[in-house]
Order: C-alpha cells, then structure tokens, then sequence
C-alpha cells in the first residue's frame, strides 16, 4: 500500500511515523510559487500514522492513521492521483521532484 501526503510551509508539517517509508517527494508549484511538498511514501506497517504539526499554534499536532492518505497499490497510481489533483486546464502548474 501507498499513500500520499504533504507539507506546507509556515502552515503544517507532515511527519511519517514508524512504518512508513517515503519513496519520492515532489514541489507543487502554482504560477512559479511552491505551494506544497507532497509525498509518496509505502507502508509498512498498516497502523502507522503520519504526525500533523500546525506551525501557527504551539503544541498543537495530531496523530493521523495512514488509512485517511489514499492507498494505492504502487508510486505511479500515487502520482497519476496528484497529476488529476494539480492540472486544471491552462493554469500553470508544475510538479517538481526533490527526491
């Protein structure tokens, strides 16, 4: 199983757990400006969870189960889910891979 993920910066941080391997990480740009940084990663472990760090409040975070961020059976479903998520007609998008 795969899922997907993101971060987005000074808004939340996402942080795999214990069981959960990230395969490939990519910027998702609007209009030249990185908007958000997505990730595919593979579970190891079904009941792994993601850490969800809001950066605005202190010591606010939750612990968020892998089952709520897709499971597709390999990285290309994953990133075929993120390309049908970001492309919308002529607006200028772009995913970047960092990883």
């Amino acid at each position: 199983m795969y899922i997907v993920f993101g971060s987005k910066k000074n808004v939340y941080k996402s942080i795999p757990m214990k069981g959960i391997e990230v395969i490939e990480k990519y910027n998702y740009k609007f209009f030249d400006e990185i908007k958000l940084e997505l990730s595919i990663a593979k579970v190891i472990d079904e009941n792994s969870k993601i850490r969800v760090i809001d950066c605005n409040e202190k010591n606010c975070e939750n612990l968020i189960s892998v089952k709520f961020f897709g499971n597709f059976k390999d990285v290309n479903d994953a990133k075929k889910e993120i390309e049908s998520l970001i492309y919308y007609g002529n607006l200028k998008t772009k995913l970047e891979k960092i990883s």
